[in-house]
Protein backbone atom coordinates (compact mmCIF):
# COMPACT_ATOMS: atom_id res chain seq x y z
CA UNK A 1 0.00 0.00 0.00
CA UNK A 2 1.37 3.42 -0.95
CA UNK A 3 1.96 5.97 1.80
CA UNK A 4 -0.84 8.40 0.72
CA UNK A 5 -3.37 5.56 0.62
CA UNK A 6 -2.18 4.31 4.00
CA UNK A 7 -2.45 7.77 5.57
CA UNK A 8 -5.90 8.23 4.07
CA UNK A 9 -7.03 4.93 5.60
CA UNK A 10 -5.60 5.85 9.00
CA UNK A 11 -7.30 9.25 8.87
CA UNK A 12 -10.66 7.70 7.96
CA UNK A 13 -10.41 5.10 10.75
CA UNK A 14 -9.51 7.74 13.34
CA UNK A 15 -12.42 9.90 12.20
CA UNK A 16 -14.81 6.93 12.53
CA UNK A 17 -13.48 6.15 16.02
CA UNK A 18 -13.91 9.74 17.17
CA UNK A 19 -17.43 9.89 15.74
CA UNK A 20 -18.35 6.67 17.55
CA UNK A 21 -17.02 7.60 20.96
CA UNK A 22 -17.58 11.37 21.07
CA UNK A 23 -19.84 12.14 24.06
CA UNK A 24 -23.34 13.18 23.11
CA UNK A 25 -23.08 12.28 19.45
CA UNK A 26 -25.10 9.09 19.78
CA UNK A 27 -27.91 10.92 21.59
CA UNK A 28 -27.91 13.68 18.98
CA UNK A 29 -28.15 11.07 16.20
CA UNK A 30 -31.08 9.41 17.97
CA UNK A 31 -32.91 12.71 18.45
CA UNK A 32 -32.49 13.49 14.75
CA UNK A 33 -33.93 10.11 13.76
CA UNK A 34 -36.83 10.59 16.19
CA UNK A 35 -37.63 13.93 14.51
CA UNK A 36 -37.77 12.15 11.13
CA UNK A 37 -40.17 9.59 12.62
CA UNK A 38 -42.56 12.25 13.89
CA UNK A 39 -43.63 13.11 10.34
CA UNK A 40 -47.27 12.01 9.95
CA UNK A 41 -48.04 9.06 7.71
CA UNK A 42 -46.42 6.09 9.43
CA UNK A 43 -42.89 6.83 8.27
CA UNK A 44 -39.99 4.47 9.02
CA UNK A 45 -36.24 5.07 8.82
CA UNK A 46 -34.06 2.28 7.45
CA UNK A 47 -30.65 1.83 9.08
CA UNK A 48 -27.64 -0.23 8.09
CA UNK A 49 -23.95 -0.66 8.71
CA UNK A 50 -22.43 1.22 11.64
CA UNK A 51 -25.78 2.87 12.43
CA UNK A 52 -27.42 -0.38 13.61
CA UNK A 53 -25.68 -0.46 17.03
CA UNK A 54 -26.63 3.19 17.53
CA UNK A 55 -30.23 2.40 16.61
CA UNK A 56 -30.31 -0.47 19.10
CA UNK A 57 -28.86 1.83 21.77
CA UNK A 58 -31.54 4.43 20.98
CA UNK A 59 -34.27 1.81 21.23
CA UNK A 60 -32.98 0.71 24.64
CA UNK A 61 -33.11 4.35 25.76
CA UNK A 62 -36.67 4.95 24.51
CA UNK A 63 -36.02 7.15 21.46
CA UNK A 64 -37.78 4.78 19.02
CA UNK A 65 -38.32 1.08 18.29
CA UNK A 66 -36.05 -1.06 16.12
CA UNK A 67 -37.74 -3.68 13.94
CA UNK A 68 -36.25 -6.03 11.38
CA UNK A 69 -37.52 -7.06 7.96
CA UNK A 70 -35.56 -9.82 6.24
CA UNK A 71 -32.55 -8.96 8.38
CA UNK A 72 -32.66 -5.22 7.59
CA UNK A 73 -33.17 -2.90 10.54
CA UNK A 74 -35.60 0.00 10.51
CA UNK A 75 -36.83 2.50 13.09
CA UNK A 76 -40.43 3.15 14.07
CA UNK A 77 -41.83 5.74 16.41
CA UNK A 78 -42.55 4.39 19.89
CA UNK A 79 -46.14 3.16 20.01
CA UNK A 80 -46.71 3.54 16.27
CA UNK A 81 -49.53 1.36 14.91
CA UNK A 82 -48.44 -1.88 13.31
Amino acid sequence: MAMPAFLSTVKRRLHEAIQTWRPGLRGAWCRKQRRHLRVPGGRVVWVRGNAVPWAEWGARHGYFEVQYMNGLAYLRAVGAPV
